[in-house]
């Protein structure tokens, strides 16, 4: 059976002689390239004054990629490996569209690789169609040929272009950029300044919007690192593709200071915080890492309302006792309070409408309270454990364990099988000491509490007390145990006791690198 040759191979072959000739036509040299993997000529200008001059040729090589076709209106295709290896070329290209009408006649278009193009082809890879159609009306006519080559020859050209379009697709989604390519002898990086710096970090799941929300809003000293941690928009990250790397991103973000009063008849306190904002927030920023946010308009329920929100920054290491003043400003926080934010707006707001804003005052109260246990000055509470929901529980527990009327130790308890009743058991009197471990985010606390009264005995062991009251005799801090529990515990060997929302209950027995030495102690009379 003889070799065939189909009409594609066919309208090919026409095509790129119709384009050799073309170029020939216009004093563009048309060099076929060998092994084709994505552009069919390497052309370089002629630079004769005209058809019958001599003239230098050009050392600039510009690739192009022909496609021909016979259908009347002249289309057509690229799929998404054809943008992909224009895009890709590390020298000046462009595209050919031959329309054929016959083996002898056809019309030749073209257009270059410059800012226009690169932007449209980066939104077809960007989409997730396969192929994007181009006719000629999509290019220029075949005449203009040598003057645009002799535009993307220019030095310096294509990475201006490259530029050019990153910044055409950047600006939409980040408002006003300026891109820079800085290249020295040993080096070489694309500078991005933005305006809205924020705006270049991916947003789309509810976790990228709180790691950017952090950020944002968290400590201060902290921004940078977790900025570089962000992911960086697809979408804009598509223009940058081809500029040189690395990219050095840099932008403006507002820290402007200001001042909010928190006003509780007959109370009041002041405090520092900068203003800042990203597209979705604006917010009071206080430097140990506490926040007060208001979101733009969001619709919930059918209503558009702005979400407010008082934030603990959940990796501060910055420690409460270092910041009087925002001490001060927490524990004025009540139910009936009323923030002022002087930043010009005169803007008034009842501390009930930011959420989480009472359990961090009652934090600050408890640790407030707890300041007067022998042994506290040792307890290293940071801002991150007002954070913690286990943090938030050992510091409610250790403030309430400062007040001698609460009496939060339960003041009988039997240890011994269930079969065993107290009738069953002897009596001593003696002093008990129990221990509550509080686990805070960097360390455990133990609160010992010291109480006299009668140690019960089942078979010449000590199985359990009745004490009239307990106090507090000292606070210990140990290196941080994991719990199965969030709530504070004591550890009773064969059970543990869990004190959860003001209610002891027993759990299972735990054990760490210092759980045996942290146990019930009797001390007989």
């Amino acid at each position: 059976m003889p070799k065939k040759r189909n009409a594609a191979q066919r309208i090919g072959a026409i095509g790129e002689a119709r384009f050799r000739l073309s170029c020939e036509q216009n004093l563009i040299i048309p060099n076929k390239v060998e092994h084709d993997f994505g552009f069919d000529f390497l052309c370089q200008p002629d630079l004769a004054a005209g058809f019958g001059r001599t003239g230098p040729v050009s050392g600039v090589f510009v690739g192009f990629s022909v496609r021909a076709t016979d259908r009347d209106d002249g289309r057509i295709r690229l799929n998404r490996a054809d943008a992909e290896c224009l895009l890709a070329a590390q020298f000046p290209t462009g595209l050919a569209l031959v329309k054929l009408t016959g083996p002898e006649s056809a019309a030749v278009h073209f257009r270059m690789m410059d800012a226009a193009f690169i932007v449209e082809l980066s939104h077809f890879l960007a989409s997730a169609k396969k192929s994007k159609h181009f006719t000629p009306k999509d290019m220029r006519p075949v005449a203009e040929i040598r003057d645009a080559i002799r535009e993307v020859s220019a030095p310096g050209y294509l990475e201006q272009a490259r530029a050019d379009a990153a910044r055409k697709i950047a600006e939409p989604i980040t408002g006003p950029v300026r891109i820079q390519i800085h290249r020295d002898a040993d080096s070489q990086a694309s500078l991005i300044t933005s305006l809205d710096l924020y705006a270049w970090f991916e947003q789309g799941t509810p976790a990228e919007r709180e790691a950017l929300y952090l950020a944002t809003f968290g400590e201060p000293a902290r921004r940078d690192r977790r900025m570089r941690e962000l992911a960086l928009s697809g979408k804009v990250m598509g223009g940058l593709a081809h500029l040189p790397q690395p990219y050095v991103l840099a932008g403006f973000v507002m820290d402007h200071p200001t001042g909010v009063c928190v006003e509780t008849t007959p109370a009041s306190a002041e405090l520092p915080v900068l203003r800042t904002a990203n597209e979705h927030h604006f917010g009071y920023v206080h430097p140990a890492g506490f926040a007060l946010t208001v979101s733009a308009r969001v619709e919930k329920d059918g209503q558009h309302v702005h979400l407010m929100r008082a934030l603990a920054d959940p990796d501060s290491d910055a420690l409460l006792g270092d910041h009087p003043l925002l001490l001060d400003f927490l524990t004025t926080c009540a139910p009936e309070s009323v923030l002022c934010f002087d930043d010009g707006d005169g803007l008034t707001l009842d501390a009930t409408y930011f959420d989480g804003l009472g359990d961090l005052a009652r934090c600050a109260a408890a640790y407030r309270a707890a300041q007067s246990l022998d042994g506290w000055d040792a307890v290293p509470v940071m801002v991150k454990d007002m954070a913690g929901p286990e943090s938030r529980n050992s510091l409610m527990f250790l403030g309430s364990a400062a007040d001698p009327q609460a009496q939060l130790i339960p003041r009988a308890l039997l240890l011994a099988a269930p079969e065993v009743q107290e009738k069953d058991c002897d009596t001593a009197s003696g002093t008990i000491d129990v221990p509550v471990v509080c686990n805070l985010a960097d360390s455990s606390v133990v609160a010992w509490f010291s109480g006299h009264g009668s140690v019960l005995f089942h078979e010449g062991d000590p199985c359990g007390f009745k004490v009239p009251a307990f106090r507090v005799d000292t606070i210990e801090v140990l290196p941080r145990v994991p719990s199965r529990s969030p709530f504070p515990r004591v550890l009773l060997g064969p059970r543990t006791l869990i004190h959860d929302n003001g209610r002891w209950q027993e759990g299972d027995a735990e054990t760490g690198q210092w759980a045996e030495d942290v146990r019930l102690r009797f001390r007989l009379d």
